[in-house]
Parts: C-alpha cells; sequence; structure tokens
C-alpha cells in the first residue's frame, strides 16, 4: 500500500506542477520516482488495490506525461507506460473493453485528458491535444469496425458505447475551448483534435433523429438546430455578453510561453527530492472515483455536438475581424480553423447506396447556405488592408468543400448560380498568390463535380469552365496552379466517365451532347500539358485523354 500512495502522490504532485506552479525539479523527479517503482518493483503494479492506482492514475499520468515539453521528463514517462503495458493489461477486467491497452484504460484516460484541456496552463493542454490527436489517428476515438454480418456481440455493443461516450466528452471539451475568444499558443492543436473527432463520427451520425440509438454520439446532424452549438443551447441566438468566457477571456491576446524557469542546468543527479514528510498515510479511497461511463449528464458526460454549429464556430474563428492580425499566432489560428471547417465538411460525404443519402445533401445544403454567404463576403472584400492570401486561400478550400451534390441549380441567388459561382472563382484565379489561384481553379472543380446537371448542360457553364481552366494553365512558374486547371477540365469530362454514347443513361447523354462541341478544345489542352516538366501534370493530363478515348 506504501508504494501505491508514494506512486499516487508523485502523479498529484506532477499535475499540480504546471503553468504558474510550473516546477520543473518535481516534475522530473516525479516521473523518476514512477520509472524507479515500473522498472525496480515492477510486480508491484500487478496489485492496484482496491481502487486500481496504476490502471486509472498512473498509466493515464504516464500516456499524457510522454508529451510533456522537457525531453527528460517525457523519455521517463515513455519508460512507466511501456514497463506498464504489459504489467497492467487485463480482458474486460473493470468494466472496460478493447484489444490494446490504450482503449483499455480509455474511460480514464479521458478523464485525465479532460482534466488536462480544462486546466489553466497552456503546457496541459498542449499535451492534452497530442494524446487526443494520437487516439483518433489510431481509430480509438472512433466508431468501432462494423460486422460482417447482422450479428452483434454484446462486447461489441459495450466497446462501441465506451468510445462514443468517451469522444463525446472530449469533443464537447474541445469544442467549449474553441468558442472562446482568446486565442493562445495550441489553441490550433485544439482544433485539430476537435476536428478529427467530429470527422470520424459524421459518417455514422444519424440525421434528423433517423435511426434512434441508446447510444448517445458525440455529433448530431439536425437542420432545425442551426441556431445550436450544442444540441437545443440555442447558443448562437444568445447576447455576446452571455457567451464569453469571464475566466479566460479577457481581451484577445495570444502568449507563447509558460512562466520562466530558473533550473535549466539542472540535472539528473541533483533533482529535487519529493517531500512526503508533511503528509499523513494517503488513503487510497480519496485518489480515484470510477468513471461511470452511463452517466450522460456529468460534468465529464457526454454532449451532443451539432454539425452545424460546430461548422459555424470554426467558420466565426477563422473569420474573425476583432483581432489583432499582427499578435504572433492569430494568423496561424485562423488558417486552422478554416483548416479544420474544410476537413469538417470533407468528412461528411453521402453514399449513394446509403438510404439517408438525401437527408444528408438536405444536411449539406442547409450547412451550404449559412457558410457560404460569409466565405464569399470576407474572400471578396476589397479594401485599404485586404485579408491575407493564406486566409483567402483556406476559405476558398472550405468553399469547395461546403459544394453538395445538386448545387448551382437555383438563378435566383448568387450563392447557388452556377454561371456567378464559376465567375467569382474565374476572377480569384488572376490573384498575385499562387496559393489563391490554385484553389480558386480547385474549388471550382469541386463545382463542377457537385453541379446540379440541368445547369452544367448550359454553353454559358461550359464555356466559363474552360476559360477558368486556361487560365490557370498560362501560369508557367507554379505547376500546382497548373495541375488545378487539369483538375478542372477533368471533373468536366468525369462527369460523363468512360462511356460510349449508346451506353450511357439519358441524362450522362444529353450532358455528353453539350460537351462535345468543346472536345476538340480540351484535347488540344491536354496534349499540350503532356509535354509540361512536372510528372503530376502530365498524369493529370493523360487521365483526360484516356477518359475522351471512350467519348465519339
Amino acid at each position: 500500500k506504501a508504494v501505491r500512495t508514494l506512486a499516487a502522490k508523485a502523479c498529484e504532485r506532477y499535475s499540480e506542477s504546471s503553468g504558474s506552479n510550473s516546477d520543473s525539479a518535481v516534475r522530473r523527479a516525479a516521473s523518476a520516482t514512477i520509472r524507479s517503482i515500473c522498472v525496480r518493483a515492477s510486480s508491484q503494479m500487478q496489485d492496484g488495490g482496491s481502487n486500481d492506482v496504476w490502471r486509472k492514475v498512473v498509466m493515464p499520468t504516464a500516456f499524457i506525461g510522454r508529451h510533456d515539453k522537457d525531453p527528460k521528463v517525457s523519455s521517463l514517462w515513455k519508460d512507466v507506460w511501456e514497463e506498464g503495458d504489459s504489467a497492467t493489461a487485463t480482458d474486460n477486467r473493470d468494466g472496460t473493453f478493447g484489444v490494446t491497452l490504450q482503449e483499455q484504460l480509455l474511460p480514464y484516460l479521458v478523464k485525465s485528458v479532460v482534466a488536462a484541456l480544462r486546466s489553466l496552463s497552456w503546457e496541459n493542454r498542449i499535451a492534452a491535444c497530442a494524446v487526443i490527436t494520437e487516439l483518433a489517428e489510431a481509430n480509438v476515438l472512433a466508431p468501432t469496425p462494423r460486422s460482417t454480418d447482422d450479428n452483434v456481440s454484446v462486447h461489441s455493443s459495450d466497446r462501441f458505447k465506451q468510445r462514443a461516450y468517451a469522444s463525446s466528452s472530449i469533443l464537447s471539451e474541445c469544442v467549449k475551448i474553441i468558442r472562446r475568444s482568446r486565442v493562445w499558443a495550441g489553441k490550433a492543436d485544439v482544433v485539430k483534435a476537435g476536428v478529427m473527432i467530429a470527422g470520424k463520427w459524421a459518417s455514422i451520425a444519424a440525421v434528423d433523429g433517423a435511426g434512434e440509438s441508446r447510444v448517445i454520439l458525440p455529433i448530431v446532424l439536425q437542420k432545425d438546430c442551426q441556431d445550436d452549438l450544442f444540441l437545443s443551447d440555442g447558443w448562437f441566438t444568445l447576447a455576446p455578453e452571455t457567451t464569453n468566457d469571464k475566466t479566460e477571456d479577457e481581451g484577445l491576446g495570444c502568449n507563447n510561453e509558460e512562466p520562466a524557469n530558473n533550473d535549466d542546468v539542472l540535472t539528473f543527479e541533483n533533482e529535487g527530492v519529493l517531500d512526503f514528510a508533511s503528509e499523513n498515510e494517503f488513503p487510497e479511497e480519496d485518489q480515484v472515483t470510477d468513471i461511470d461511463m452511463d452517466d450522460r449528464n456529468s460534468s465529464n458526460g457526454s454532449q451532443q455536438v451539432t454539425f452545424a454549429g460546430f461548422c459555424r464556430v470554426l467558420c466565426d474563428q477563422g473569420l474573425r475581424t476583432n483581432s489583432n492580425e499582427t499578435v504572433d499566432g492569430i494568423l496561424p489560428y485562423k488558417a486552422a480553423a478554416l483548416g479544420g471547417l474544410s476537413s469538417l465538411l470533407q468528412s461528411l460525404c453521402p453514399s449513394a447506396e446509403s438510404s439517408s443519402q438525401q437527408a444528408v445533401v438536405s444536411q449539406q445544403r442547409a450547412v451550404y447556405q449559412l457558410l457560404v454567404p460569409r466565405l464569399f463576403a470576407f474572400v471578396k472584400e476589397k479594401g485599404a488592408k485586404p485579408p491575407p492570401p493564406l486566409l483567402i486561400a483556406k476559405s476558398l478550400e472550405s468553399l469547395a468543400s461546403a459544394m453538395y451534390n445538386g448545387v448551382g441549380n437555383n438563378p435566383s441567388s448568387d450563392y447557388d448560380n452556377a454561371l456567378v459561382l464559376l465567375g467569382f472563382l474565374s476572377t480569384e484565379t488572376d490573384q498575385a498568390a499562387w496559393t489563391v489561384r490554385q484553389t480558386s481553379a480547385l474549388a471550382a472543380a469541386s463545382l463542377v463535380a457537385n453541379m446540379a446537371s440541368t445547369a452544367m448542360r448550359k454553353n454559358d457553364v461550359i464555356t466559363t469552365v474552360l476559360e477558368c481552366a486556361s487560365k490557370s494553365l498560362n501560369d508557367r512558374k507554379f505547376w500546382r496552379v497548373r495541375q488545378a486547371g487539369l483538375e478542372l477540365i477533368l471533373s468536366l469530362v468525369s462527369r460523363v466517365g468512360k462511356q460510349r454514347v449508346s451506353d450511357v443513361d439519358s441524362e450522362s447523354q444529353l450532358l455528353m451532347e453539350a460537351i462535345l462541341p468543346y472536345k476538340e478544345k480540351i484535347i488540344d489542352i491536354a496534349r499540350q500539358s503532356l509535354r509540361d516538366n512536372e510528372s503530376q501534370v502530365t498524369a493529370t493530363a493523360s487521365k483526360i485523354t484516356l477518359t475522351l478515348a471512350w467519348w465519339p
């Protein structure tokens, strides 16, 4: 029991020695203490006591500690995690599920990660984001793989539930941080972590409550909740003063450093010693509380994030105008927010075979109508100080990702008129920044790929597409711009595909007949591009010629 008490106290000291209380000597001593126990007395880790201190406290702390900014501390925690892997691995010993140790410890990892995200230390938040990204990339914070048959075991169901509740807890905490107005070094990592989790679950989220499940999923698709950030909270309708976080958001700023430490020359031999002399015997019962994954309304429980609400928050953060662009970290954060918006929109891909395809497309259309007017206004802003090219390129990338199947079929709306959209994107190909020229051509390619067939068959539309592509192909300096122009042409001919007239359906045949008068021009463009010095440009040109080879 004394060893378990020492380990629990060392973890507590490590967690407390950050932020304004930062003390690297204590952090090194705490991590070195735990490592010594794991290496020299590994048998102790097989007995965690009634509260299983090793699995519920030490291993989660070690998993986060591996991302400590101090290389020596990080190395010590890596040793603890590796040594404890085999000693603490178990098979559903305490109601947790999974194959890997990370998944078996997921409820306890989530509790530690949420505590780190709520910490006043930005260093702890950054480490927590690194852990979230690692778990998401390993598909631990993602839906479980679906069975090939209709039989779903109880174990698989419980495993799915554990992942859903864990993902929901972390996602809701990330969204709460993102929506705050203050920008700090590392907040972009929170955006990346939150978007990764939301993207993993958006593909299986129920649309407008269809297919209700007993499991609360982290993200929902609701057309009638466009003013909600969390389900039914009406966050976007609240007055600005009620949505500010008074404890963290008093003014904008971006601080890059934690309080300075004076122990840069500290060596392993003279590290501080943890002093437990003033502490009474530490009762294990006070250290660990079990996490009830079914407690959906607890402080660490799940709050469902709405897809449209999360997109709006990311758009607000990326296009914010009340921040000082000269402050370090503001521009990268805005770019990260817009990049996250693009990734989140791309994660919602309706399947043609799915029964919910039309419902998902309807959700995409609703999100498009929410975001595109703001993105248009931002890109077209021409003033004494226009937006940075990086943000314009990211905005165009988000615009491309927002395109839904059937876009451009509403002549009465500038934001849903195919010819207006193409004309706008064509003018952006004349911008000085090559990244803007590239993304505008790629956005036009996305528009063509998703455009309604009735709009695509118009001669004015096809002509504008070829003009936009020609502008990009005239760029002799940046091959990525030329490739983007060819991608635009490829998206045009791919609407018909490698089919002969006798084999295509009536809709594709009408589209082919509309494009056929321009076939020779397209072939000439592709043949000229085959002589390009860049291999990726010639590869795209080859795809165009191969597709047209099947045409009459």
